[in-house]
C-alpha cells in the first residue's frame, strides 16, 4: 500500500513570495498502486528494506537515482561543502543569490519561493523555482498548499528547525549549472540545548543532488517529530483530478499521489557525512519520437505518448505512466504500448488528415441512414422526456394535495401517517460519519 494525500490545493495569497506552511499531520489514505524499489509486502512507512541492509559508503540503485553515502569523510568536505557567502563574494561570472533571505530570517515555519538559475530535472521532470523552508527541506511541486512537508519535497534535514537565534541564517546562491542552499546555525525549536545545525544541499543541471552536512550535535535519531515531521531524502507525487460527481456541474478532487520516495538512513547522518543522489535516465528527459521509441535504458521501457487533446504536448514516457504527467498518460489511452512504427504512424496519421476523401455512393447513402437513425433516437429521447416530466409533475401535484388533505384531517388514515413521520422525528443516527476516498487511476 503507498499514500495519496487528499489537499486542498487553491493557491495560497502570498506576501512576497513567503508563505506560513502547517505541519499537524495531514489525514493519508491507502491506495493500490505499481511501486518501485519493493514488493507490495515489503511496504513500510519508515524504512524499506533497501535502506536498512545498506553498508557504510554502499551505493544503492533507487531506479531514478543512485545513491552513494560518505560518513564522517572529513578529508571529502572542501571538495563537496561550499562556502555561499565567499561564492558570492567571488568574482565568478553569473552568480547570483543572497546571504541572508529577509522573509527567513528570525523566522519558524515560513517558506520562500527563490529561482534555480536553470532547467533542474528532477525525475526527469523539470523544475525552475522552488521554495525554501525554514525546516530544512526544500518543496519542489508545482501546487502551492499549507502540507509542503507531505510529498515533492528536498531534503538534506527535514526537522523543527528556527532562525530565531542571532547566528542562525539560510541562504542561497546559484549559476546557470549549480544551485546551493544552506542552513547554517539553525536551532530545534523544542531542543535548542542540542546545539546548532549547518548542513546545505546542492543541485546541479544534470539532476545529481548532494546533501553535505557540517555540524550534527546530536544523532538524528533523537529529533522529537511530535511538532514537526523528520525526513531525510527525496519524493516526488503527481496531482490528479478526479471527477467524483457525475451530475452537473461535475465535482471534482484534486488528490497528491506519491509514487516515488527514496530514504536516507539517519544512523549514518554524522558530521562532515556527504550523501550523492546521482541522476539516473529516465523517459522524460527524450523530446521526441525517435529517441523515445529506440533508447535502451535501465529500469524503464520508453514509449511515446500523444494524447488526443490538441492542447497537450506529445512526451516520452515510461510503461506504468508514473510521472507528473500521470492525468495527461491516463487520458491520453498511453498505457496501450505502440508497436515499433509508432512515429511512422504517427506522422503518416497527421498527413492524411490533410488530404481530402472521396466518398463512394453506398458509403454516402449509409451516412445518410445513420444520420436518419439519430434523428429518429434522438426524436424518441426527447418524447420520453416528456412523458416522465408529466409524470413527475403529476407525482408532485398528488401529494402537495394529500400533504393539504391530512394536515387538516388529523383523524384519518392519512392525518395520522403525517403525524407519525412528521419532519421533527428525522433524525441523524449518532453513528454516521462521513469519510472521502481516493481511488487510484
Amino acid at each position: 500500500m503507498r499514500i495519496a494525500l487528499v489537499i486542498s490545493l487553491t493557491a495560497l495569497t502570498l506576501t512576497n513570495s513567503q508563505l506560513i506552511y502547517e505541519y499537524t499531520h495531514p489525514s493519508f489514505e491507502p491506495v493500490n498502486r505499481v511501486k518501485r524499489d519493493f514488493k507490495q509486502s515489503e511496504w513500510d512507512e519508515h524504512l524499506p528494506k533497501d535502506v536498512e541492509e545498506e553498508k557504510p559508503d554502499s551505493s544503492t540503485n533507487h531506479t531514478y537515482y543512485k545513491m552513494d553515502i560518505f560518513s564522517n569523510r572529513t578529508d571529502l568536505m572542501s571538495q563537496y561543502y561550499l562556502d555561499v557567502k565567499e561564492w558570492l563574494k567571488s568574482s565568478s561570472p553569473g552568480v547570483n543569490g543572497t546571504e541572508n533571505h529577509e522573509h527567513l530570517d528570525g523566522s519558524y515555519r515560513k517558506a520562500a519561493g527563490a529561482n534555480i538559475g536553470f532547467k533542474f530535472p528532477f525525475y526527469g521532470h523539470e523544475i525552475e523555482n522552488l521554495t525554501v523552508a525554514t525546516g530544512g527541506f526544500c518543496y519542489v511541486g508545482d501546487q502551492t498548499h499549507s502540507w509542503l512537508a507531505a510529498t515533492q519535497y528536498i531534503a538534506p534535514l527535514m526537522a523543527n528547525f528556527d532562525t530565531m537565534s542571532n547566528s542562525s541564517v539560510i541562504m542561497h546562491a546559484s549559476n546557470s549549472s549549480r544551485m546551493v542552499i544552506t542552513w547554517e546555525n539553525v536551532a530545534l525549536r523544542d531542543n535548542a540545548k542540542a546545539g546548532n545545525w549547518t548542513f546545505q544541499v546542492s543541485l546541479f543541471s544534470n539532476g545529481d543532488i548532494w546533501f553535505v552536512y557540517k555540524d550534527i550535535p546530536i544523532p538524528v535519531s533523537q529529533i522529537s517529530d511530535n511538532n514537526h515531521p523528520c525526513k531525510l531524502g527525496i519524493s516526488d507525487a503527481y496531482l490528479f483530478v478526479h471527477q467524483y460527481s457525475e451530475g452537473a456541474p461535475i465535482q471534482t478532487k484534486k488528490v497528491i499521489h506519491e509514487y516515488h520516495r527514496i530514504v536516507v538512513p539517519i544512523e549514518k547522518i554524522v558530521n562532515n557525512t556527504v550523501v550523492v543522489l546521482k541522476a539516473l535516465p529516465t523517459c522524460l528527459q527524450f523530446k521526441n519520437c525517435g529517441d523515445c521509441s529506440t533508447i535502451k535504458i535501465d529500469n524503464f521501457n520508453c514509449s511515446w505518448c500523444a494524447p488526443k487533446q490538441s492542447d497537450v504536448e506529445p512526451f516520452c514516457s515510461d510503461f506504468a505512466g508514473l510521472h507528473r504527467r500521470r492525468q495527461h498518460w491516463v487520458e491520453g489511452d498511453c498505457a496501450r504500448m505502440p508497436g515499433p512504427d509508432q512515429c511512422k504512424a504517427t506522422t503518416t496519421t497527421s498527413l492524411s488528415t490533410t488530404t481530402p476523401e472521396t466518398v463512394t455512393a453506398p458509403e454516402a447513402d449509409l451516412e445518410q441512414y445513420k444520420l436518419k437513425q439519430l434523428d429518429h433516437q434522438v426524436r424518441r429521447s426527447g418524447g420520453f422526456g416528456r412523458i416522465l416530466l408529466a409524470v413527475f409533475i403529476l407525482f408532485l401535484i398528488s401529494s402537495c394535495v394529500w400533504i393539504v388533505y391530512a394536515f387538516y384531517n388529523p383523524h384519518t388514515p392519512s392525518g395520522q401517517l403525517l403525524i407519525k413521520y412528521r419532519p421533527s422525528k428525522w433524525q441523524i443516527p449518532s453513528s454516521h460519519v462521513r469519510y472521502s476516498a481516493s481511488v487510484h487511476m
